[in-house]
């Protein structure tokens, strides 16, 4: 689950090649790895970017989230705000209303 939140919220960040051969290399390991992400790090991960620490997330997947908090940043510079997090029950409560 934290593996497949991760990949998501980074290929809507995706712009360019190198974007693109990240989010492959982290699906692979996804596939081939017997762990996965820590669904609550990731949450907080994908609900504050700028103030979150790599080296919460344990190796190899680090490098994963060092580039999706590059790509927020750069996608902030440019205006954007594709990175603003929702998870499923603030989504679920909105669309009740």
């Amino acid at each position: 689950m934290g593996f497949s939140k991760l990949l998501e919220a980074m290929r809507r960040l995706s712009i360019d090649v190198n974007d693109r051969e990240i989010c492959k290399k982290l699906e692979t390991l996804m596939l081939t790895s017997k762990d996965d992400l820590n669904i609550s790090i990731i949450k907080v991960l994908l609900q504050t970017p700028m103030d979150f620490d790599p080296r919460d997330v344990p190796d190899p997947y680090t490098q994963y989230v060092k580039h999706f908090i590059y790509m927020v940043k750069r996608n902030e510079k440019a205006g954007n705000q594709l990175h603003v997090y929702e998870d499923e029950d603030a989504i679920s409560k909105k669309n009740k209303k």
